[in-house]
Order: C-alpha cells, then sequence, then structure tokens
C-alpha cells in the first residue's frame, strides 16, 4: 500500500493556515450601527426644532373686549331677526368666534354646497365693520337642524 504521508513540515502550515484563519476573521461592519443610531439623532433634533418653532411663532389672538363682543351678538342677532332661522349662540373662544345658526329643516345641499352657501351668503361682506371687532380671530357660522354636531360649518374669511 501507497498511502501518501505528511510530512511535518506541511502540516505545520495547513495548522498555521487554519490558525491565521481563525485570527482574521472578518470585523463586524460597525457602521450602519452608527449611521442609523446618527439618523435618528438628527431626525429626533429637527422634529424637536420644528416643534419648538411652531409654539414660540404661533399666532397671538386679539382678546375680544365685551364691548366688541355685544356688538358681534347684535350684528349677527339682526341677521336672523326674521324668517324662521334663528341665532342659537355665539362662542368666543380664545381665538375663534363660533357662531351658531339653528334651521327648521335640513338643507337639500352636499357638504361643499353648504360650505361654500355659508361663505357666500351668510359670512360677513369683507368691508363689514364687524370684521374691526373680529380681528384676527377666526370666525365660523354653523348651521345645523337638529344638533349642532350633525351640522355643517365654514371658516369665514374677509
Amino acid at each position: 500500500m501507497t498511502q501518501r504521508t505528511m510530512k511535518h513540515n506541511d502540516w505545520v502550515k495547513i495548522a498555521e493556515r487554519k490558525r491565521h484563519r481563525n485570527k482574521v476573521r472578518p470585523k463586524k461592519n460597525v457602521l450602519p450601527f452608527w449611521s442609523l443610531l446618527l439618523a435618528g439623532f438628527i431626525i429626533l433634533a429637527s422634529a424637536w426644532n420644528y416643534w419648538v418653532d411652531n409654539k414660540s411663532h404661533s399666532v397671538v389672538h386679539a382678546e375680544i373686549s365685551h364691548d366688541a363682543q355685544t356688538r358681534i351678538d347684535r350684528y349677527f342677532s339682526k341677521q336672523y331677526m326674521m324668517g324662521s332661522w334663528k341665532l342659537s349662540r355665539i362662542n368666543f373662544n380664545d381665538g375663534e368666534l363660533n357662531v351658531f345658526v339653528q334651521i327648521p329643516t335640513p338643507l337639500a345641499m352636499t357638504s361643499t354646497e353648504i360650505k361654500s352657501y355659508i361663505k357666500q351668503s351668510l359670512c360677513p361682506h369683507p368691508k363689514s365693520t364687524v370684521w374691526n371687532d373680529v380681528k384676527n380671530n377666526s370666525l365660523f357660522i354653523y348651521l345645523y337642524s337638529d344638533k349642532p354636531r350633525n351640522g355643517d360649518y365654514a371658516l369665514c374669511t374677509r
């Protein structure tokens, strides 16, 4: 039998190669972890900056005096004195006025048509003196037949 035997030098070379391969394992790439961490920090910092900037630069709404509230109430109550539509109430909240008008039956229009009707017909004219009292507050007019939450509304603009 002629079986090839390995010489000691060959065996040492093979053993050294195996040991060298085990020692020189490729390093795991740490770059994706650090890049994800950095990206997350940048996103959080920009979100914080956006949030802080929007809070500090918010529009300051003018306080509506008692006399101005009375004039606004008179203006809208005159609009709905005659007929079956009646002024339910006016809420003076922080930065907005909500005018609630109760109607006897629902209008035969879609929601978008009602919004455009409110803007064109019920909102005060841009040259109206009521806008001096409203100032830079938002003015909403709500139309409803049974409950205000089931009605439609629109934002009036100058």
